[in-house]
């Protein structure tokens, strides 16, 4: 499934920034910056951090969302193209809702993500909260064809979006529900610039986020389609 995505409505939009996305995802990350060894995580979190958290403390988040990896500003809206094989499949959307919901004590941002490929579209809202070291969190999800789930409810455990500091290496639980497949997520390249991760939840998806911009494209390796940040 999509991750959140980032880049605030009216941004400047960068050519040189995206001429170098375009080359590291043809030719790979480990060209495009030397980054050393993988260094070492914590388990089962990485920072100090307990992922997943059971019982997130609401002094210990802020307002909003403002993390440059995965910035969800009220208003903002994404699109992507998916195809397979060089097949248009349809769009994924994204928008950030204006209004807060509070799970767990906290208020979460809602990301809505609309995806209109072969088939009935489907809708999910996902929901957010960083807490004040910059690290977001996945809290909660509502959606229309899968398991809906909120931190702190049936014991459903909130799990790491993304890291204040990413790290090559590093890796942590997404979410922890009963009766799904828990998700895990390991950064396995990165640059000054750009964040490869590789998810496993069921199925196997590489994601590139780009600092200041978000969530650029999504591959899923076992289905075979990629979305592509329409810019």
């Amino acid at each position: 499934m999509l991750a959140p995505m980032t880049r605030p409505p009216g941004a400047v939009r960068r050519p040189r920034a995206a001429a170098a996305l375009a080359a590291c995802l043809a030719l790979g990350l480990s060209g495009c910056a030397g980054v050393g060894q993988p260094q070492p995580y914590d388990s089962p979190g990485i920072n100090g951090l307990v992922i997943p958290t059971p019982t997130p403390s609401h002094g210990d988040f802020v307002a909003g969302v403002d993390n440059p990896w995965l910035a969800l500003e009220p208003g903002a809206t994404w699109r992507y193209d998916v195809s397979e094989d060089g097949r248009t499949l349809g769009t994924i959307d994204a928008e950030v809702l204006d209004a807060t919901t509070e799970i767990a004590g906290l208020e979460a941002t809602a990301l809505r993500v609309t995806m209109d490929l072969d088939g009935p579209t489907a809708d999910e809202t996902r929901f957010y909260a960083q807490d004040e070291d910059g690290n977001v969190w996945l809290v909660g999800v509502d959606s229309a064809t899968g398991l809906s789930w909120r931190a702190g409810v049936d014991s459903a455990e909130a799990g790491l979006a993304m890291p204040a500091d990413p790290r090559l290496g590093d890796g942590w639980v997404r979410f922890s529900v009963p009766n799904l497949l828990e998700a895990t997520t390991r950064v396995e390249d990165q640059s000054s610039t750009l964040v490869q991760t590789r998810d496993e939840a069921g199925t196997t998806t590489r994601k590139v986020y780009e600092r200041g911009v978000g969530l650029a494209s999504v591959e899923d390796l076992t289905a075979g389609w990629q979305a592509v940040l329409a810019r």
